[in-house]
């Protein structure tokens, strides 16, 4: 039997944004978005925030309360450490990765790219690295590794950086793996498109978007692309 677990990395003090992942964007803070909709895939067993030791996340925690969801707290650089830590007690085989910034991450995606890693036997696969046929739009990205190969990483005399970003290591070929990359169907491949939240004014677009198409935390990644395809028609720049 296969078991699944979702780790959300996330914490408060962004250099370029801080106070983002409790930003409101509609009716819900962006945590909120992004651990609901990972929640919504079926192949999910069970979703997990990761945040750190530091007291400015002690906000994130009484979001996790306040949501029902499962927290960690570990190093604010070694995020790779509270990986680790949040799959402790835990015997799932197959770990997912989403980052907190992307409100829009999708279920569908998600299961996706859960589907095709296992049916490929790849030890790591993604949908939003510019390579692999990958054409997602920036915003729905999602990785998913084994836990034997996290094992490994984690095992392994690892520079700082690889240890923050996690996945790097793979991705820049310091670790070997059998990688795969998953293309988009027709309607979500639209690359040239961003929905992440990497400073203020993305998210008063995605705010926007949100008003004038009447989005919700439900809403499909087709809807969102649908959105900002309405919206540029209706205001071109």
């Amino acid at each position: 039997m296969t078991r699944t677990v979702a780790v959300v990395q996330a914490r408060v003090g962004s250099r370029r944004f801080p106070g983002k992942m409790l930003a409101v964007l509609g009716e819900h803070s962006l945590l909120e978005w992004v651990v609901t909709r990972v929640g919504q895939s079926d192949a999910i067993d069970r979703v997990v925030v990761a945040t750190t030791l530091e007291s400015l996340d002690d906000n994130i925690v009484a979001e996790c309360g306040r949501l029902g969801v499962d927290v960690v707290r570990g190093s604010t650089d070694d995020v790779l450490d509270r990986f680790m830590a949040a799959l402790d007690d835990d015997e799932c085989d197959t770990v997912v990765r989403v980052c907190a910034d992307n409100p829009f991450v999708d279920a569908s995606c998600i299961t996706a790219v859960i589907d095709e890693h296992r049916s490929t036997g790849a030890d790591y696969s993604f949908n939003h690295r510019p390579f692999g046929a990958c054409n997602y739009a920036d915003g729905f990205g999602v990785e998913v590794i084994s836990r034997v190969l996290l094992t490994e990483l984690d095992s392994q005399v690892l520079s700082a950086e690889h240890r923050e970003h996690v996945t790097l290591a793979i991705a820049d070929g310091s670790v070997k793996a059998h990688v795969h990359g998953c293309e988009a169907p027709p309607a979500l491949a639209r690359p040239e498109l961003r929905f992440d939240v990497d400073e203020p004014h993305d998210l008063q677009h995605l705010q926007t978007l949100v008003g004038f198409a009447r989005l919700h935390i439900g809403s499909s990644a087709a809807e969102v692309v649908t959105a900002e395809d309405l919206y540029r028609a209706a205001y071109p720049s």
